[in-house]
């Protein structure tokens, strides 16, 4: 799942900004818009985007990366090592 906390602008996103950012990267999992900003709140204390987090089947964080430093080869890993 991926979260678009703003729009083009820099606002609050809707629907259609997130599947404009689903369409655009041609993604195949969830986008959701965090309207009311609590996504981000919750998740990015660190105030450090994008940041890309792997939860296991019990809703553990098993993999968190901030910055967009990692591979997909070591995101792709994690997820598998979560299933």
């Amino acid at each position: 799942m991926s979260v678009v906390i703003q729009d083009a602008a820099g606002g609050p996103p809707d629907s259609e900004d997130a599947a404009l950012w689903a369409d655009e990267l041609g993604l195949g999992f969830p986008v959701l818009a965090d309207v009311d900003g609590e996504v981000y709140a919750t998740w990015d204390a660190e105030g450090v985007l994008p940041k890309a987090a792997v939860l296991d089947r019990e809703g553990r964080i098993t993999f968190i990366e901030l910055g967009g430093a990692s591979a997909l080869d070591d995101i792709e890993a994690a997820v598998d090592a979560a299933l």
